[in-house]
């Protein structure tokens, strides 16, 4: 190896270094509990009858997390009980490539993933769009829609090998919870 490749090498660690940290990670951690706490909500919304009936209830724990960068925090875990079945979210963390965040799901006979991801993202195969803090001058189409600013969404992912998204929403919810209990 050349002492200018080794010289190239040691500005890409130092440029690195440098980014992460300008990141204010307390900010980041906070806007993952905000999207959390929005996608939890959501799940009430959709069972909220089933709650008021008595048929299912929702109960929350604390978990520890621990992130690169973001040290260790606690966040809330979802319990849904439904007759003699539990559905247990299970928030991971946030500091993830390709993802702004993501949640396991586990029922007794199944589990299922939830990530935090860019809304205009269908699978994992599309191109990562570029974040809203890189202001370069986009040269193509392909590359604008790249630059546009991101808006997050929590979206289910479908098991290997498709791995396509699907949106949070009434049926997606009724059905990941029937597929992890076996209903």
């Amino acid at each position: 190896m050349k002492k200018q490749d080794f010289n190239e090498f040691l500005k890409r660690v130092d440029q690195q270094k440098k980014e992460t940290q300008a990141i204010d990670w307390e900010k980041k951690k906070n806007e993952w509990l905000a999207y959390l706490n929005k996608l939890y909500e959501k799940f009430n919304l959709y069972l909220e009858e089933y709650i008021a009936e008595g048929i299912i209830t929702i109960n929350y724990q604390n978990v520890s997390i621990t992130e690169e960068y973001i040290g260790s925090y606690t966040a809330p875990e979802m319990i849904i009980n439904l007759g003699n079945e539990q559905v247990i979210l299970t928030p991971v963390g946030t500091n993830l490539i390709g993802a702004k965040g993501r949640v396991d799901i586990a029922g007794r006979l199944g589990s299922a993933q939830l990530v935090l991801i860019d809304a205009n993202t269908r699978n994992v195969n599309d191109p990562l769009r570029k974040p809203e803090s890189e202001n370069q001058e986009p040269t193509n189409e392909s590359e604008e829609k790249k630059a546009l600013p991101k808006t997050w969404e929590w979206k289910f992912v479908s098991a290997p090998p498709t791995r396509k998204f699907q949106p949070v929403n009434e049926e997606t919810i009724y059905s990941v919870i029937m597929e992890v209990t076996n209903g």
